[in-house]
């Protein structure tokens, strides 16, 4: 899951992204959280650049169960599309 332009702090378990992590993608949005296998795996939060952040349960790399919170308190609750979804608002956001 390793992606150019990305930083990883944590550890590795026979060459994999394995325990608690931190994980810098190229479009700064940061992952905290637990990591198995090189995925996103347990308890885990996105920040994204504009100040929301995506609280979930992953399984595989993939939000089964989460939280999205803006930086203007709404809350919306949602699961597995909804990463994907923030994720690309955050990459095609103009930073002006």
């Amino acid at each position: 899951m390793e992606y150019t332009g990305s930083q990883y702090i944590g550890e590795y378990v026979d060459g994999r992204m394995e325990g608690e992590a931190e994980y810098l993608l190229p479009t700064k949005t940061k992952y905290v959280g637990e990591m198995k296998d090189g995925m996103f795996h347990g308890q885990g939060t996105l920040y994204f650049p504009n100040g929301s952040r995506y609280d979930a349960i992953w399984e595989k790399g993939l939000a089964v169960k989460g939280s999205l919170k803006s930086p203007i308190g709404t809350r919306l609750e949602k699961s597995r599309k909804a990463v994907t979804i923030v994720e690309m608002a955050s990459m095609t956001r103009s930073q002006g």
